[in-house]
């Protein structure tokens, strides 16, 4: 049995998870602050938290995403307690710190990196994908031997998210090729202004936003470990 007892990971999920939402809302009020405009997920990237600034300008925004990663990090990392209890564990260690990077990398890196941009991004997704997965598989490795009902149901729950993922990821309105819509401000003057809805950063908001699910589906997936160990 482990040494490591699955406390620690409940741990560093919950302090990941708050860290996030302070990551957010913090850097929601400041982006507020400097553009005067509300932040929306629904036509924003990720990125834009920092758009045209330097990392000082969004500092407790910047550093409690960092420090959120690095929790997340350190979760999945901890899992590696577990690896001769399930070999299969590798694969969802992998992806999950794999996964902890690329959110840092789609929120520091600039549309005008428009290459690199793309590339964190459809790793990002690859990501958001494998990880539920891996975890999934992992735990249909338990139940097999186990036939524990809460596997058997934390095996779902991985399953569905990963499917979710891959709906998303499917989505043929993906593009960063963004309309602008016209409008007419109180002097008639003509004004483009960004679309209500961007497929493709409300997608990466969902990928990033869906990193909170994964450590608690990890550490839901690690009591199976430690319980059934």
């Amino acid at each position: 049995m482990p040494n490591i007892h699955y406390a620690w990971f409940i741990g560093l999920a919950g302090g990941s998870i708050l860290l996030f939402l302070c990551y957010y809302f913090l850097s929601s009020f400041n982006y507020k602050k400097r553009f005067e405009n509300q932040y929306d997920v629904r036509n924003c990237f990720p990125y834009e938290f920092n758009f045209e600034s330097k990392f000082t300008d969004n500092i407790l925004g910047n550093v409690a995403l960092i420090l959120s990663m690095v929790f997340s990090m350190g979760l999945f990392a901890l899992g590696l307690a577990y690896f001769k209890t399930n070999g299969y564990l590798v694969a969802s260690i992998i992806a999950g710190i794999v996964y902890s990077i690329l959110v840092l990398g789609i929120n520091f890196t600039p549309l005008k990196l428009l290459r690199v941009h793309f590339v964190v991004m459809v790793l990002l997704f690859a990501a958001s994908f494998f990880t539920p997965m891996a975890v999934g598989l992992t735990s249909f490795n338990i139940y097999q031997g186990t036939k524990n009902p809460f596997v058997l149901a934390l095996m779902i729950a991985c399953f569905v998210v990963g499917l979710v993922m891959f709906v998303f990821i499917m989505n043929p309105r993906l593009s960063f090729n963004i309309k602008m819509q016209v409008a007419v401000d109180e002097e008639g003057n003509e004004k483009y202004i960004r679309p209500k809805f961007i497929p493709v950063a409300f997608t990466e908001w969902l990928m990033v936003l869906l990193v909170p699910i994964n450590q608690i589906l990890f550490t839901l997936l690690v009591i199976a470990l430690a319980v059934n160990g």
